[in-house]
């Protein structure tokens, strides 16, 4: 399969080629855009764009609404597309999908924990030391008096002990600027979750 999709306006990526089982990418010259511009069949100028082996892709996603595709390749290597054109983003992965038939096509929408986990689990963090810091915040104002022995981990009793310091009411005001800060962050997570095209080895 012989396929190219040229945009002026990308800064990243104004050449997408899917040629000989690899996907090239790149800026090239004017002159060579033209040229495809013009069907011509000099393609020796691709030496000079990046390209990613069909044998080396592990796994392709198209996420809809979102402006790229993503393609992990290698051990660990990711590669990302950006394509303004949603119409032209879905050409480029069907056309993708359609000239390898060794990588197993699936979507699916992704489940709300998957992007809202990392955020959960800051809570809960931020949650626990908010309840110690708060403790030891109201004791010292009590008239008790703190200090570091050995046992634990020092770090973190000293950054909790230092927070307990800040007196109940600024730790109450961090915390509840803390709260509304993670309820935008997460109410934006959840607006981004939508349906997912896969391509896997």
């Amino acid at each position: 399969m012989l396929k190219t999709w040229i945009s002026n306006e990308s800064q990243s990526n104004k050449l997408i080629l899917i040629k000989d089982k690899a996907i090239y990418t790149g800026n090239p010259k004017k002159d060579d855009l033209r040229q495809i511009k013009s069907e011509t069949s000099d393609y020796t100028f691709i030496k000079d764009l990046f390209s990613i082996p069909y044998s080396y892709v592990r796994k392709i996603e198209n996420q809809s609404g979102k402006n790229h595709l993503r393609i992990f390749f290698g051990k660990d290597s990711k590669e990302v597309l950006h394509i303004e054109n949603e119409n032209t983003k879905n050409e480029i992965f069907e056309a993708i999908k359609i000239d390898n038939p060794n990588l197993k096509y699936y979507s699916e929408t992704p489940n709300i924990l998957k992007y809202i986990k990392s955020q959960i689990f800051i809570l809960l963090s931020i949650t626990g030391i908010f309840i110690w810091s708060l403790y030891l915040a109201i004791e010292i104002e009590n008239g008790a008096e703190y200090e570091i022995v050995g046992g634990g981990n020092p770090v973190i009793t000293g950054f909790v002990l230092a927070i307990a310091h800040l007196g109940v009411i600024k730790i109450c005001f961090g915390y509840l600027t803390f709260l509304i800060i993670n309820f935008f962050i997460l109410k934006r997570s959840l607006e981004s979750r939508s349906e997912t095209e896969y391509l896997v080895r």
